[in-house]
């Protein structure tokens, strides 16, 4: 890794019970890492278009081939945190959004083990790799 590094994702989660009873429409699409909105009041509007490092598609069910679940947004998020962590570098993810954007799924999950979000993941797996360390010169501490 070389210098600091910035990466963006961006997630949509489906809709929730109110906005399904007031049969919302959903102006996001997704294509890669490109992310675009329409304008709901003007829907012949070009739609404004952005890119970023992820673009995770979780607005349909699991059975969509596009959908993004909880275990791969792990793995291109979390998995990297973490060796990188393991390799002396400091790391932080944090989750920015409004209330209800789905901050706590995607970084803790559910309880069912397929539903854990990032923080569950990230600890299993750190402790893991504590757990599996060969060299008795190496101690680890855990805050």
């Amino acid at each position: 890794m070389s210098g600091a590094s910035v990466k963006v994702a961006v997630r949509v989660r489906p809709f929730n019970s109110r906005e399904t009873s007031k049969e919302s429409k959903c102006i996001i699409q997704m294509q890669g890492n490109s992310t675009s909105i329409i304008n709901p009041k003007n829907p012949k509007e070009a739609p404004k278009s952005f890119s970023f490092d992820y673009s995770y598609w979780s607005h349909t069910s699991p059975e969509d081939p596009c959908f993004a679940s909880q275990n791969r947004v792990y793995n291109d998020i979390g998995k990297e945190m973490l060796l990188h962590a393991f390799e002396g570098y400091n790391v932080c993810i944090f989750a920015y959004g409004q209330t209800g954007a789905g901050k706590s799924y995607t970084m803790m999950g559910k309880q069912e083990e397929s539903q854990a979000g990032i923080i569950p993941q990230l600890c299993e797996e750190l402790f893991e790799k504590i757990n599996d360390n060969c060299n008795e010169e190496m101690s680890y501490s855990v805050e």
